[in-house]
């Protein structure tokens, strides 16, 4: 009865204290130390209604007053009147010029687990409020600024841009100037330095600080992201404020928004605070933080979801723990991944990897409703390996009233941008038409093909120009050779994708579709059938010529196909995260890489054999690439 959510909460006692009540008893009322945490979880996941049962109570404490926020010339600063601050903790703006109410910001001191006053929540300023924003920010000499939104999702603007566009660009806020110093790209999030300063009357600098803001782009509003992600997210934020706190002993507290200072900070903290109370003492407090951030500030964690979420990432974090390790300690890590462990009698890639597969996530049939729709189930290979429709790409190209949207790809995120890649299978007969469409309306830099099946083979028909002839695919697209050059064990082409419109729509309105170069590439060391190539050197180097003509290009998302979509894709993805993490912060985090290449597309790296080739890699780019390339980026 509890699992199904048949038994009417009104009915059950919510008040904690009830001893005699068994559903209070399991509320955790005390820290819960690591080593039992997992078990809590399981607990949760066999009775969904504790996570119910723990967000109501912990929202049912008592409110305070918001007297300040209501006034009725604060309450326009507002963008949500169900997130606004007490009274008796909101951050106080020095008053200026007398103006009334002019102290007032929709922010609000909140204490961690371990320190009061940790950090501050606010909202994501608004044309109207972005003074006052930057004037706290300095007022309270914040250690760092934690955005967890997007300053546009879909429709409506979450929070206006208050930085500058780029570093040639100042802002001036009141008496203060604002410029970028530094920006850094991730698949998730961006690092930015600013710099802020305030003049005297000679115009000379009086007083300057700089302060990091750490930029989530990746999290909707209503949503949960990926576990893995927000951790990565907060590992580099603590590597960063734990140093300026160290340095600094007068340092502010963290500055937390999302758009409305409400759910997703909300998530932020509980996830935070709790890491930092585990690394102090060992244990977790998740339904006693629910709490104290309630008693903070309306709307932090605003559903049921986001608190499973806060479960589910302090469990990975458990489970998983650091995988990453300084590129200096590779070989020798590498040795020791290969010990087997007496007891178990496996090895540390066999745990890793047993540790992936149990993570992945499942999609089901109606995650997939696009595949399996009649009219395109039979563009297919294999039904099992279907995409979902949150992530697959959609063709835009009208070709005829018989085709649709459809074609078996996925996006998969690389280390610096989000879906980089694009993994597909090598196309059907009647399925080439729209393998161009892809490329074309995705505008792909790059086609990598990592297999050479047989010469007119019928299973895996030719899907360009084998001569320098041009050749039509689809009822639309015609492909003319550019140029080629062949390699040993590479092959490359350049080529133009013509589009011929074809839609009376469009031909009315005059759209024109401009004509698009792509190189494509393919390894021909990678025989049908086997696990790895013949030749690790050659997929090395073959990503490194890729990663050169996209350099040339605009950095368009690089399309790869393999004989099903699955085998070999993954590990030509997860080996490009590694080694773009390799370059830019001198780690290694295979683990971490390939669950990251399996969130859009489970089969993807779906054998032991290639998960340990991966490392491989790594190893083989590290010590016969990495320091020519760092040269050449110097």
């Amino acid at each position: 009865m509890l699992n199904s959510g048949l038994l009417s909460l009104d009915k059950v006692k919510l008040s904690a204290r009830d001893e005699k009540n068994p559903l209070s008893q399991t509320m955790p009322d005390k820290p819960t130390e690591l080593r039992h945490f997992a078990k809590l979880c399981e607990q949760r996941r066999k009775f969904p209604i504790l996570y119910k049962l723990e967000f109501q109570t912990a929202v049912k404490v008592e409110t305070n007053s918001c007297k300040h926020a209501l006034r009725k010339a604060n309450a326009l600063k507002n963008q949500n009147p169900k997130c606004i601050p007490y009274d008796y903790n909101r951050v106080v703006l020095d008053k200026y010029d007398n103006t009334p109410d002019s102290d007032y910001i929709n922010a609000s001191y909140v204490d961690s687990l371990l320190k009061p006053n940790a950090y501050i929540v606010t909202q994501g300023p608004t044309e109207d409020t972005v003074l006052d924003f930057w004037r706290m920010v300095w007022q309270e000499n914040c250690s760092c600024i934690v955005m967890l939104t997007k300053t546009f999702d879909f429709t409506k603007v979450m929070c206006v841009q208050y930085w500058p566009p780029n570093k040639e660009k100042e802002e001036i806020y009141g008496d203060m100037h604002i410029t970028i110093q530094s920006e850094e790209e991730l698949a998730n999030f961006h690092i930015r330095t600013f710099r802020l300063f305030k003049l005297n009357k000679d115009n000379v600098v009086s007083e300057e600080r700089f302060l990091l803001q750490f930029h989530y782009t990746e999290w909707h509003s209503h949503t949960c992201p990926f576990s893995n992600a927000i951790l990565e997210f907060r590992r580099r934020v603590r590597a960063v404020v734990g140093t300026i706190i160290k340095a600094n002993s007068r340092i502010g507290p963290m500055l937390v928004h999302c758009n409305d200072g409400g759910g997703r900070s909300g998530v932020y903290l509980a996830i935070d605070a709790n890491m930092e109370l585990a690394e102090e003492e060992d244990s977790f407090h998740v339904f006693g933080y629910l709490k104290k951030l309630r008693q903070s500030r309306k709307g932090l964690i605003e559903n049921v979801d986001q608190y499973k979420f806060v479960y589910d990432t302090l469990e990975e974090f458990i489970i998983c723990g650091n995988s990453w390790f300084p590129v200096k300690e590779l070989s020798q890590r590498l040795k020791e991944k290969s010990l087997k462990d007496p007891l178990t009698k496996m090895n540390s890639y066999q745990r890793e990897y047993a540790q992936i597969c149990k993570q992945t996530p499942r999609f089901t049939i109606g995650d997939c409703a696009g595949g399996h729709r009649g009219d395109n189930r039979e563009k297919n290979r294999d039904v099992l390996c279907v995409p979902p429709d949150n992530f697959r790409p959609y063709l835009s190209s009208f070709q005829g009233n018989s085709f649709t949207d459809y074609i078996n790809a996925v996006f998969v995120d690389g280390y610096t941008k989000p879906r980089e890649y694009i993994v597909t299978e090598w196309p059907l007969q009647k399925t080439c038409g729209e393998f161009w469409s892809l490329v074309y309306d995705h505008e792909c830099a790059a086609v990598v093909v990592l297999c050479q099946p047989p010469h007119n083979s019928q299973q895996y028909p030719a899907f360009w120009p084998e001569g320098r002839h041009s050749k039509k695919y689809g009822p639309v697209f015609t492909i003319d050779h550019i140029s080629h050059q062949h390699y040993s064990n590479i092959k490359s082409w350049i080529f133009r994708i013509n589009k011929k419109v074809i839609s009376l729509t469009e031909l009315m309105a005059g759209v024109k579709a401009p004509p698009r170069t792509v190189q494509l590439f393919q390894l021909t060391c990678w025989p049908m059938g086997h696990k790895v190539p013949t030749s690790t050197n050659s997929l090395v180097e073959l990503m490194n010529m890729v990663e050169r003509w996209r350099q040339k290009t605009d950095y368009g998302p690089v399309c790869v196909v393999s004989p099903d979509g699955r085998s070999r894709a993954g590990v030509y993805c997860a080996a490009n995260a590694c080694i773009e993490q390799v370059i830019q912060h001198g780690e290694v985090d295979v683990f971490q890489a390939v669950k990251t290449v399996r969130r859009h597309r489970p089969q993807l790296v779906d054998n032991m054999t290639e998960y340990k080739y991966c490392y491989d890699l790594v190893l083989h780019y590290v010590l016969h690439y990495l320091n020519k390339d760092l040269k050449e980026k110097k």
